[in-house]
């Protein structure tokens, strides 16, 4: 099992490189290996070929949950080259931390569909994550956006502000909260979450192998495995694997099963049965 965060890991450097050649250097546009980035992003590919994108991701997801999130989308993996840098920066080299989910997550999908279905494209530049990488591409190389900018209504010195402080949101977004973006903001990781509870496999802590040694909540960059009570938020989990990695005891597992509660359950004796 710990041999899938190396797959997801050269999954998302490939579509990485696939999606900035594809958004950057025009001449190769046309290559099949390059298109294959955009043909997989789940908001653009829906928009140009109707819902079968949409049914594939959703079975995936039912099987997997967030594997888009850490192998596929581009900005999940620019983030995941940010975050390390946290290292070097004082004030932010603590371990991460499990903290609740913020319901405002759904608020901001619920805007994020009204102003797609309105066609609000401004709105949808700053929340959607391959309008995101757009606009920071845009930015280092403005002639790849300069349509985009000019058919949304806006200047190209406009757009190159605009993907400069897109970039540099995302990149304060990582250092201060890892994944915050990803499970908290993201309208489609958070579309994709809401399926946890049927998902075939998902992130379980095994409580008789956790020794409580912290590891694999000090690592998780979307901040939704709690040790204590052996808790893993799937909702927000990305499946980047890194838990699985670091655990000591192989006590985390992906997996379609269910483990049993810490503490086992007491159900209420039938009086009449027993005697």
């Amino acid at each position: 099992m710990r041999g899938l965060r190396t797959i997801r890991i050269i999954l998302s450097i490939f579509f990485f490189i696939a999606t900035v050649a594809f958004l950057m250097v025009s001449p190769v546009a046309h290559n099949p290996v390059v298109r294959i980035a955009a043909r997989v992003q789940i908001v653009p590919s829906a928009i140009a070929s109707g819902m079968g994108v949409i049914i594939v991701w959703l079975g995936i997801t039912f099987l997997f949950g967030r594997i888009y999130c850490s192998s596929v989308c581009p900005l999940g993996t620019l983030q995941d080259f940010i975050i390390p840098v946290r290292r070097w920066i004082k004030p932010l080299s603590k371990p991460f931390r499990y903290h609740s989910p913020n319901i405002m997550r759904y608020n901001i999908l619920i805007i994020y569909v009204i102003t797609l279905i309105a066609g609000a494209a401004l709105v949808c530049m700053w929340i959607e994550p391959w309008k995101i990488i757009t606009n920071i591409c845009g930015a280092i190389q403005p002639s790849s956006a300069e349509a985009t900018w000019l058919t949304l209504g806006i200047g190209v010195s406009t757009g190159i502000a605009s993907g400069i402080a897109s970039g540099v949101l995302i990149a304060l977004c990582a250092l201060l909260t890892g994944r915050g973006f990803c499970s908290e903001i993201c309208p489609v990781g958070t579309a994709l979450g809401s399926f946890h509870e049927f998902t075939i496999f998902h992130i379980e802590i095994d409580p008789d192998k956790c020794i409580n040694c912290m590891r694999c909540e000090e690592v998780c960059k979307s901040s939704c495995v709690k040790v204590i009570g052996r808790v893993v938020d799937n909702s927000r989990c990305v499946r980047c694997f890194d838990c699985l990695e670091v655990c000591p005891n192989d006590a985390i597992h992906f997996q379609p099963n269910r483990n049993r509660p810490v503490t086992p359950l007491f159900r209420r004796l039938n009086r009449n049965a027993a005697k």
